[in-house]
């Protein structure tokens, strides 16, 4: 019989594993991003006939509002008398549906700046891969998302005891 129990990381691995993920998210974007620069032809700034000038600053828009919703709600419905481990298998839960609607815009903005050369597309991906950034996993935000008690941040730090 197959055990199907999801795998738990310890917590001293859990910021090395979402920080990697982020990168590597992020990684991403920037590559699509440039590649796509560089084998565009033509570029331009105007086309304000074109209905991505409306569609991709209205997604990227929805993108930002819904990911930061969608990730206070998540991380709100964490139970905090949970071990460690199961808070921050939540957590990561919360950080990668908040980051897969963030890339979501950003790449259809590239993909947006494929089709017709306009350069404001690139400039609403970076813009999204900016907040990206800042957005970067840290101990101390996950502190602070998940109101850690002084135990739970020695055990995150690998300093504490491990359950």
């Amino acid at each position: 019989m197959i055990n199907k129990q999801p795998v738990v990381q310890s917590p001293n691995t859990f910021l090395k594993t979402i920080s990697i993920i982020h990168l590597a998210l992020i990684a991403g974007q920037i590559m699509f991003a440039a590649v796509t620069f560089m084998i565009t032809n033509k570029t331009t700034t105007g086309q304000r006939d074109n209905v991505f000038i409306y569609v991709v600053p209205i997604m990227a828009f929805t993108g930002l509002a819904v990911s930061n919703i969608l990730f206070k709600t998540m991380v709100s419905k964490i139970d905090g008398q949970s071990p460690l481990k199961t808070k921050l298998a939540a957590y990561q839960s919360a950080l990668i549906v908040r980051f897969a609607l963030l890339e979501g815009p950003s790449l259809f903005a590239i993909v947006s700046f494929m089709l017709t050369g306009n350069l404001i597309f690139l400039g609403i991906s970076g813009a999204i891969i900016a907040y990206f950034i800042y957005l970067r996993p840290t101990k101390q935000k996950i502190e602070d998302d998940l109101n850690l008690g002084y135990e739970e941040k020695a055990e995150l730090d690998g300093t504490g005891k491990v359950y």
